[in-house]
């Protein structure tokens, strides 16, 4: 586990108490306090800090998490007098309430996009970003994220995305937990272990799926857990390409003009060549001999298709990366086809060609007109009477909504066949379901664990026909806060929330989280070597530091400890 350094630092032109940038080794903070609370007499009640609400998953769900959101809240109450409350939800729920704006502090992992940091950088603190649900609103951040997509020099693009963690790190909209580092077990009796391809996602990737070779009828069905119940499967959905219990199936059902190989590279998939004749102008030939699972040829029609369905409809879950960098799509050949950008966009083939999947115009035009969807295509429902039809590895099978959904493999696809029969994923209520599910064989392999790392690292060694595997992917485990409600719209505040969670990063990894998990600084993984920034400040020195931090910006306590705002601020 990487230890974080100490010290004081400045951050461009703001001095700030207990802040590091890991530069200055020596350096001294400037703040006045030095942990010792500021205590006033006769503080007003309406200064007082009311109560705030932590939306969490439950602990059933993914208990490690739960329980470092319980602690986070309870050094909140007993150290700083701020009555924050753990409220565990589903996580469809968290999810909804996140989308509404009805949270003080929100928790979940979250990850970059197909290696690129565009998805982190823009969609989730920009101003006008897709999932920026926190009201963060930067003048210097916002020119940094617009830029480093227009910027094809990676070299600057990197200097802007560094600058731009800097920013977050100081303005702290998000606190992480930890960078995962996450095991995954198979049954190596079922499944041949030098076919096992390993990811950023681990093992529910695309190139396990199609690559992996049974060893016997077993596992010629692989029987997997799942994030959740997929609940929408509909690829225009927002909800079909965010979680994973959707996005997951969604990838495997439809072909994409480019994926990431398990190196994180994007490499072509249903592309053959491609090449830029300028800035703006990117021209793809396809593979030949594709077909939907409806025996249908795929063409350049569909690509042309989907794009313009996309930019006409604005679909939320494209505009970002579809709608504001794309002026036109055409046709240049039976399996030709360029694309005509507004302007350059330098993740164009990670996050729009590597993120739409090809749509069969015939099965579409279909279905938008039979469901009068024409203006949110959306909204065009998946089930099993009204089934996707895609082109990639796995079809739709069967799906029962509340649990389970099979996926035969498409054994026609021209060059992506997969060895098994079958993928279906049966998610169970427990985590001691899971894993006596693998112990016996029903299931085949685990494509999440949100059980304890070390139970399963325990079980594996325990049963011969157990294997296990583990990654560090591109996300991290953290706590957004919600900026436009008090005391969250403080950056004082904030920082000093991050002080309190630096504090506690060394128990939640160590002691809920097993030691399967590494110190995290930015929402950049260090995975993402070229785009992390090392020097992202943090705030350090847990409760005492926060207390200082909060002592400096007029923040004081009453004699029963209750924390109240500064002179001349009220909150909810």
């Amino acid at each position: 586990m990487r230890k974080m350094g100490a010290a004081g630092a400045a951050v461009g032109s703001v001095s700030i108490a207990g802040c590091s940038d890991q530069t200055n080794p020596d350096g001294g903070g400037e703040g006045t306090g030095t942990g010792s609370k500021n205590v006033e007499s006769d503080l007003p009640e309406e200064r007082k800090i009311g109560e705030k609400v932590h939306v969490s998953n439950t602990e059933r769900y993914y208990a490690a998490r739960y329980q470092a959101n319980a602690l986070v809240d309870k050094t909140f109450r007993d150290e700083l007098g701020v009555p924050v409350q753990t409220k565990p939800v589903e996580i469809t729920v968290l999810v909804s309430r996140e989308q509404e704006g009805d949270f003080h502090l929100v928790t979940y992992n979250w990850t970059a996009s197909n290696g690129d940091p565009d998805g982190i950088i823009y969609d989730r603190f920009h101003k006008n970003g897709s999932l920026n649900y926190y009201g963060f609103n930067n003048q210097r951040y916002n020119e940094l994220a617009a830029g480093q997509r227009r910027e094809t020099d990676e070299d600057a693009r990197q200097e802007m995305v560094h600058e731009a963690q800097k920013i977050l790190g100081e303005q702290r909209p998000e606190n992480q937990y930890l960078y995962n580092v996450t095991p995954y077990a198979f049954n190596s009796d079922a499944i041949d272990p030098d076919s096992i391809v390993v990811n950023d996602k681990g093992l529910r990737n695309i190139w396990n799926y199609t690559q992996m070779e049974p060893t016997n009828e077993n596992g010629r069905v692989v029987v997997t857990n799942n994030w959740d119940p997929s609940d929408q499967l509909n690829p225009l959905h927002l909800n079909a390409i965010g979680p994973s219990r959707n996005w997951t199936p969604t990838r495997f059902m439809h072909d994409f003009l480019f994926r990431p190989d398990p190196d994180l590279q994007m490499t072509p998939w249903a592309a053959k060549e491609y090449e830029y004749t300028d800035g703006t102008t990117l021209d793809v030939t396809m593979k030949e001999g594709m077909t939907f699972h409806d025996g249908e040829s795929v063409t350049a029609d569909d690509v042309v298709y989907t794009f313009n369905l996309i930019m006409e409809t604005e679909p939320p879950a494209y505009i970002n990366n579809v709608v504001q960098t794309t002026e036109s799509v055409e046709k240049t050949g039976e399996l030709g086809v360029r694309f005509n950008l507004t302007e350059a966009y330098a993740p164009y083939i990670a996050l729009t060609l590597g993120m739409v999947p090809i749509l069969p115009e015939h099965v579409w035009e279909q279905r938008i007109s039979e469901t009068g969807n024409e203006e949110a295509p959306w909204k065009v429902p998946v089930n099993d009477d009204m089934p996707i039809v895609g082109s990639g590895p796995f079809e739709y099978g069967t799906w029962d909504q509340a649990s389970r959904f099979r996926m035969p493999a498409f054994k026609e696809h021209a060059f992506a066949a997969p060895n098994i029969d079958a993928r279906v994923q049966n998610p169970l209520s427990t985590r001691d379901a899971e894993m006596e599910a693998m112990i016996q064989g029903d299931y085949i392999l685990l494509d999440y664990w949100f059980g304890s790392p070390r139970q399963l690292s325990n079980t594996v060694d325990e049963q011969d026909h157990l294997s296990m595997v583990q990654n560090s992917g591109q996300g991290r485990q953290a706590t957004w806060v919600n900026m436009e409600r008090p005391p969250f719209d403080d950056v004082a505040f904030r920082q000093a929330t991050n002080a309190l969670i630096t504090g506690v990063q060394p128990t939640i990894i160590e002691e809920l989280y097993d030691g399967f998990g590494n110190e995290a600084i930015s929402p950049i993984n260090p995975t993402l070597k070229f785009w992390h920034n090392p020097d992202t400040p943090y705030f350090e020195n847990g409760v005492e530091g926060a207390i200082t931090i909060l002592n400096d910006a007029g923040y004081a306590w009453n004699e029963d400890g209750e924390l109240h705002y500064p002179e001349g601020k009220t909150g909810e």
